[in-house]
């Protein structure tokens, strides 16, 4: 009876939140019941987009993106969609642990054979990671790299400001994005295998621009997400 007691009185003042969205849950639980029964990403995959096969029509698209693979645990919708947009808008930065997890055991399974020398991150211009206070895929990307115990390192900067890409057509988000990065300062990477983080991939316009700056470097690259836009859906 006390132990209710006092399990109620911490639920009403220490909610318990879900990993994944951070929905209010049980403190019994980890997960909210939507993204207990969210639909992962499984069977034969597509390494160019990060869909199963079944979803992927990069047949129908010229673009071909300058990493070797990308792959991601969930698709872009419900409460994976809410959680990310938590994460990135509403200060819920503490998401980042829960997914990190999706995106290890993504990318264990899905990688493994590849060995990574450094795990890096898509960069923002600092004045809106100072707006923000942070940057969300420096976040999961450096949580990643504990996971997998691999390096993490600010490989990129951006240095161009770019128009929004939410609601940019396909091809406009490439052009948006041509010439917005280049290798950080001090930044080494000849000869390395590198995987770059972002939290949704939807065109793999930024994960490719990213990819293909880093290749001018000498190094090979691969991506990763938590989630990636399903075949219908063209906005972030």
């Amino acid at each position: 009876m006390i132990k209710k007691a006092v399990n109620s009185l911490l639920y009403a003042v220490f909610p318990k939140r879900c990993k994944l969205c951070g929905e209010v849950i049980r403190l019994d639980s980890t997960l909210c019941p939507e993204c207990e029964n969210a639909e992962k990403i499984s069977g034969d995959i597509c390494f160019k987009c990060g869909r199963e096969k079944d979803c992927c029509v990069c047949k129908e698209e010229k673009f071909s993106p300058d990493y070797k693979a990308i792959a991601a645990p969930y698709y872009y919708e419900g409460s994976i969609e809410k959680g990310i947009n938590r994460m990135k808008n509403n200060g819920f930065s503490e998401l980042a642990q829960g997914m990190s997890k999706e995106i290890a055991e993504t990318v264990n399974n899905r990688f493994s054979d590849i060995t990574f020398d450094y795990v890096t991150s898509v960069p923002m211009r600092k004045r809106k990671e100072k707006t923000r206070g942070y940057n969300q895929s420096e976040f999961l990307a450096k949580a990643l790299a504990k996971r997998i115990k691999t390096p993490y390192r600010p490989l990129l900067k951006k240095i161009a400001d770019t128009p929004s890409q939410r609601y940019s057509s396909v091809s406009a988000r490439h052009t948006n994005l041509y010439g917005a990065f280049d290798l950080a300062d001090g930044a080494k990477v000849d000869g390395k295998t590198v995987l770059i983080v972002d939290d949704v991939k939807t065109t793999g316009s930024t994960l490719s621009e990213c990819a293909a700056m880093l290749k001018i470097y000498g190094a090979t690259v691969y991506a990763t997400a938590f989630a990636v836009t399903n075949k219908h859906e063209n906005k972030k």
